[in-house]
C-alpha cells in the first residue's frame, strides 16, 4: 500500500507563487469576465466600464453628490469626475444644484441613462450568473459571505496598517523626502 501524500497547505493561506496570491487571482477573474463587460458596454452603448458603475448607482440612489458616487465606486475624484462629464455630454445624466447648497451638486439618469441601464443590466447580470452557473447554492452563500468578510478585512486592513507608503500618483509616483 503506498504512503499517503503529505498534507499540502491550500494555496490561498500560504502562496508560493503569484498565482496563488488572492489578490491576483481576484484580478484575474476581474480582467476575464470584465472583458465581456467591457464589450458590452463600448461596443453595444458607447459607454465605459466606469461610467457603467455610474450609471448603476444612479439607477438605485438617484441623486446622489458626486463624492458620494466616487466614493461608493472606489475611485478617486478625478476618475470620478471624467466619467461624469463624459456621461453629461453623452446626455445620459443630469447635474442639478443640490438644494439648500448651490455649490454643490447631485447627478441622476436621463430618460437615455435610465434606458441605456435598463437594457444593459440584465445582460451583465447574466454574465455574473454564468460566472456561478458551476456552483451550487450552498456555494454561492459561502462566496457571497466569504466576499463580504474579505471586503471587511480590507477596509479593516486600509484604517490599520500606516505602516504602508501612501502613493503620489500625481506627482509621478513615490514621494521621497
Amino acid at each position: 500500500m503506498p504512503a499517503p501524500e503529505p498534507a499540502t497547505p491550500p494555496r490561498l493561506a500560504d502562496p508560493e507563487a503569484a498565482q496563488h496570491l488572492l489578490m491576483y487571482r481576484l484580478n484575474r477573474l476581474l480582467a476575464v469576465a470584465g472583458s465581456l463587460v467591457v464589450r458590452l458596454c463600448e461596443g453595444g452603448y458607447g459607454i465605459t466600464r466606469r461610467e457603467w458603475g455610474l450609471l448603476m448607482w444612479l439607477a438605485e440612489r438617484p441623486g446622489m453628490p458626486p463624492a458620494e458616487l466616487a466614493q461608493r465606486l472606489g475611485l478617486d475624484r478625478a476618475r470620478t469626475s471624467r466619467a461624469i462629464t463624459s456621461l453629461l455630454a453623452k446626455k445620459l445624466i443630469t447635474r442639478d444644484a443640490m438644494p439648500g447648497d448651490r455649490r454643490q451638486a447631485v447627478l441622476s439618469l436621463t430618460p437615455a441613462g435610465q434606458a441605456v441601464h435598463d437594457a444593459l443590466f440584465p445582460q451583465i447580470k447574466a454574465l455574473n450568473q454564468g460566472l456561478l452557473a458551476g456552483l451550487d447554492a450552498g456555494a454561492v452563500e459561502a462566496l457571497d459571505a466569504s466576499l463580504a468578510h474579505l471586503q471587511r478585512q480590507a477596509e479593516a486592513l486600509v484604517a490599520t496598517r500606516t505602516d504602508v507608503p501612501r502613493t503620489y500618483r500625481l506627482r509621478g509616483g513615490r514621494h521621497i523626502e
